[in-house]
């Protein structure tokens, strides 16, 4: 299949649309905002399946809202008080991914709860923020196993030994 060189690195179409989604998802934030959360109802069905894997979006539009003020206030964050986490975003050409890269991260011997479990631990989605699609009563993410999920951060956590860190991650350990 044919690629597209961009000077020593080897970008392939997969990438490409890899990268085409996460732009259009970054658009969809920045419309969001400067609509004042209206957005998303504009699109609901979209919202629902890209959030939830489900397109009956009467059942979560009480989340669209929580989700303005979320992104609104992770980015202030991420600008103005966290600047070193600046660094460990994703590059848009990253393929989605359901767990973290088996070659950089492996669970630690001492994890004894389910390998889809983090116990009660929600630092990665509480670490800029408290994430609106976090059900602490319930102990669950809302939108696991979603596009939202696969193709940010939430699906591949760990991203980096720098995330790691700064989490306290005690699920997982670096291979390295």
């Amino acid at each position: 299949m044919g690629a597209i060189i961009f000077s020593d690195k080897i970008i392939k179409p997969r990438a490409l649309w890899w990268a085409f989604f996460r732009i259009m998802s970054y658009s969809i934030v920045v419309i969001n905002l400067l609509s004042f959360g209206l957005f998303l109802y504009v699109i609901a069905p979209y919202t629902s399946y890209f959030f939830f894997n489900d397109l009956r979006f009467w059942k979560y539009m009480k989340f669209y809202h929580k989700y303005y003020f979320y992104s609104f206030t992770y980015l202030y964050r991420i600008l103005s008080r966290k600047k070193e986490l600046v660094k460990t975003l994703l590059p848009l050409t990253s393929p989605p991914m359901d767990h973290p890269d088996p070659a950089l991260f492996r669970i630690t011997k001492e994890w004894h709860l389910p390998l889809d479990s983090c116990g009660d631990c929600h630092r990665c989605c509480t670490f800029v923020t408290k994430c609106c699609f976090l059900d602490e009563a319930g102990n669950k993410c809302l939108c696991y196993g979603s596009l939202f999920w696969k193709f940010f951060n939430c699906g591949r956590f760990p991203s980096s030994r720098a995330i790691l860190d700064y989490c306290k991650c005690k699920k997982y350990e670096a291979n390295i």
